[in-house]
This record gives structure tokens, sequence and C-alpha cells, in this order.
């Protein structure tokens, strides 16, 4: 095989691998998530799919959510192989230069601990001496508890839950909203949210920098659906279902 031939075999094999990745039509603005919840799922009628999808709708835009594992997510949109990403917290564009945030929250996220027992916490040097779980890939649990002796990194929910049911470890740490849908799938009910949040923080929707003159317009097409009702109602809908424990 020619040198030019093995040139184009490889620009197509690397097309195909994109396209299966991301699995989005031709046309269609790609949204990357690696959240499989009540925030967004395949069917793509998670609370944060439905937001999304109508804040580009109102600006012309057909958008459409792929999944991607956690840490995959952020390096695929900061690469150009997706358009956006779902949900971060304010600053990854420090991490990722290629990443502009549309300057209009999604959601505040609500950081928390959840435990069997009723331990007595205060940020987070209270978890120092703890067994702590917590999914690979989220930065903000991952920054504040480095360096501390017992911090386990687990692929899914799924096994950061089970271990704390199994009391493998003393907390996982994760979103108090979806924290509690894990717990309502799986029936665990000795398990609670432990007070005070170790952080709470408004999420942000992230553009590769080749969309950044979008970002205005979607951060107005959010700011409407606030105004109007719409992003009260599609957030009711999408939670209403959960019961949440005390802590």
């Amino acid at each position: 095989m020619s040198k030019c031939l093995s040139v184009l075999f490889a620009c197509a094999i690397l097309a195909l691998t994109v396209s299966g990745v991301l699995g989005a039509e031709e046309g269609v603005f790609t949204i990357s998530t690696s959240y499989k919840s009540l925030l967004s799922n395949p069917e793509q009628t998670g609370m944060l799919d439905r937001l999304m999808k109508e804040a580009f709708r109102r600006i012309g835009i057909r958008a459409e959510i792929v999944f991607n594992p956690t840490e995959r997510s952020l390096v695929d949109v900061n690469a150009g192989l997706a358009d956006a990403e779902l949900n971060r917290i304010e600053g990854m564009e420090r991490s990722f230069p290629n990443l502009v945030r549309v300057p209009e929250p999604n959601m505040t996220m609500h950081f928390v601990a959840f435990a069997r027992q009723p331990l007595s916490i205060n940020g987070w040097e209270s978890l120092r001496d703890l067994h702590i779980g917590i999914v690979r890939g989220w930065k903000i649990l991952e920054k504040n508890t480095e360096g501390f002796p017992h911090v386990t990194l687990v692929p899914t929910e799924t096994e950061l839950f089970t271990m704390l049911q199994k009391d493998r470890i003393d907390v996982a740490l994760y979103d108090k909203l979806t924290g509690y849908e894990q717990l309502n799938e799986r029936g665990f009910t000795s398990i609670r949210h432990l007070e005070p949040p170790l952080a709470s923080k408004e999420m942000f929707l992230y553009l590769n920098k080749k969309h950044k003159d979008l970002a205005e317009a979607i951060a107005k097409s959010l700011r409407d659906m606030k105004q109007d009702g719409t992003y009260d109602r599609i957030v009711k809908d999408a939670t209403s279902h959960l019961k949440m424990g005390q802590p």
C-alpha cells in the first residue's frame, strides 16, 4: 500500500471511530456526558437532556446528548470530537484551554457524604481519617481529598454504593440528588446523606471554543426558561418521584 493510501485509510478509520463513539448524526450539535442517571439517559429524557435540548431548540439548533466515560468526556470536547460538555463546575477551562463556559448555570449540585452511620462531619478535612469512596473522574471530589490516606476510586456509582452498603468504606462522596436516585433504585434504605454538604456548586455547559459565539445565546435561552417556568416544570417532572432521606 502506498504512503498516500495508508494515510487515507488511517483517516477513514479515525472518522469511523469518532462516529461510532459519539453516535451523532451529521449536522447535529453533540453534547457529551458521562451521566447515566435522571440527569441524562440513553433515551435523552433526563432532566439535563431536556433542559439542554430545549435551550438549543430556542436558538434554532438541534442538540443530541452522547455518552462518554467521565475522564474521556472532557478530553473529547477539548479536542473537538464533540461540541460541548454537559455539566461541569466553573474553572474547567483552566485545565482544558479549548473549552468555553456558557455563563448561566444549568443547576446547582450539592456534593455530600453518604454513610450508613450517623457520622459527624464539617468540611473536607473532617473526612481525612475515614475510608472514602469516589467515582473516578469527579474532579471536585478528587481534588478535595487529594493526599487523604484512605481514598478508593471506583469506575461507576454501582461499585460506589455497593461498597458502602457492604461497609467496605465509611462514606461515599457523590451528588445528593443523583445519589438518592441510586439508593432508591437499589433499595439501600440504611444509607443517608450527612450534613452539612461538603460543597454546593453551580454547574455549567462547556462549549468547544469553535462554538464560543453561541455561549451568550444559550445563556439567554436558559435565563428565559427560568423566567417563563419551563425550567422548573422540567426539573419537577424529572425529580418528583425520588424519596430523599433525612440525615
